[in-house]
């Protein structure tokens, strides 16, 4: 009888195809151990930077960063910031002096000048004797970037988020027969709760803001009580400021000024608090993709100190103090140097080539920096750094510095 000859195979047996596989599986795994640890671009100091700097009224946290770093967003770095201290850092106040020197691995470390008692030691202060005295010591901290080029965004939006009109108080009737409103005037409006308090922004919705990286939604998906996900936020403009008289469902409030004329329907917004920004400039953690969506005031460009809403918010990762890289996208253009042969024009006759190229391309280029320094649900607000001679126009592109 006869039986099945052996069956030979060149591919390696069970055992050995294991080991490989294990050998390999160790040699990718070490490869990306080793990527995921390896260290970042040493932080660099700039060429002309000083040994120390007293703090003085009307510095900006990222104004001595640069004074000190050719990266002022790697400020937490050198400081020995953990994140809590990212978000809440130390104050730093007029008088104090800021010191660059080298830890034990030569890594340039910042610190603030010690006394001999181990305390901050101020500069210009004269203490003429031993005393105990209470101190407001935040309201004279310095702040992370000009309040001055910020506070009309903090205060009066331009740009709000798509929230911000969910459930928000609206003017629903005057006190007499009026059409429009002006200052003194008289209101009535529904939808303030007592825990909004007692202030408001007077606000017309306006032009919707559509997101271009979120996918359009079709005609046929729509629905009426659904939102559409690719609106993230509202052109607001801003008309005035209104207080409340009286409580109730219906209130009753004065308006206080008013830039515009008022109308039944605009909305009502808490005035927000006027804070100091006392973040400390960093960079995003998680990798960052986004655009540019407006300028201020409509305008095609904005320079350095001119303020950008961004298409990402909390949903996105952003958090005040983040710093983002701006970039120009890529262009591409006829090139005028390119002729196209004259043979070429006679019919049937085999194309001859050129040796220049029909187009060109100039690749993408980092003009600029971005501070965020407001962010709602799905926007940001934030003010262009470090620009240059560059300007940018909306549909730039945002990433990781």
């Amino acid at each position: 009888m006869l039986t099945n000859p052996p069956i030979f195979s060149s591919r390696p047996s069970w055992s050995r195809r294991a080991s490989r596989f294990a050998a390999t599986f160790a040699v990718v795994t070490f490869a990306a151990v080793t990527l995921a640890q390896a260290p970042t671009a040493p932080v660099q100091v700039r060429e002309n930077a000083p040994d120390r700097h007293t703090v003085v009224k009307g510095d900006t946290l990222w104004g001595i960063s640069g004074k000190f770093l050719k990266q002022p967003w790697r400020w937490p770095e050198v400081w020995r910031m953990n994140r809590d201290q990212i978000k809440n850092p130390h104050w730093i106040y007029p008088g104090q002096v800021i010191v660059l020197d080298r830890d034990a691995a030569g890594n340039p470390r910042l610190s603030i000048l010690q006394n001999s008692n181990g305390m901050p030691e101020d500069r210009g202060i004269i203490r003429l004797s031993p005393q105990i005295r209470g101190e407001a010591r935040d309201a004279g901290a310095i702040p992370t970037i000009p309040p001055a080029d910020v506070e009309p965004f903090m205060v009066r939006n331009r740009v709000v988020g798509a929230e911000t009109f969910d459930d928000a108080p609206q003017i629903v009737k005057s006190v007499d027969a009026r059409v429009t409103f002006a200052t003194s005037d008289a209101v009535y409006a529904v939808g303030i709760k007592p825990a909004m308090g007692k202030v408001f922004q007077l606000f017309r919705k306006g032009r919707e803001l559509r997101d271009p990286s979120i996918t359009a939604r079709p005609w046929y998906k729509w629905r009426h009580n659904e939102p559409d996900p690719q609106i993230i936020g509202y052109e607001a403009t801003y008309l005035g400021d209104a207080k409340v008289l009286r409580d109730g469902e219906v209130a009753k409030l004065e308006i206080v000024s008013a830039r515009q004329e008022v109308q039944v329907g605009d909305y009502l917004i808490p005035q927000p608090p006027s804070e100091t920004m006392a973040y400390v400039p960093h960079a995003p953690e998680a990798k960052v993709e986004g655009l540019i969506l407006t300028l201020p005031n409509g305008i095609a460009e904005a320079g350095k100190t001119d303020v950008v809403t961004m298409n990402l918010g909390k949903r996105d990762g952003m958090e005040v103090g983040h710093v983002l890289a701006v970039y120009k996208p890529s262009e591409t253009f006829a090139n005028p140097r390119y002729k196209e042969p004259t043979l070429n024009w006679v019919p049937f006759w085999p194309k001859q080539p050129y040796g220049e190229p029909v187009t060109l391309e100039i690749p993408e280029e980092r003009v600029a920096l971005v501070f965020v320094f407001r962010v709602f649900d799905g926007i940001s607000y934030g003010l262009v750094m470090n620009s240059g001679t560059e300007t940018l126009r909306a549909g730039y592109l945002l990433r990781n510095p």
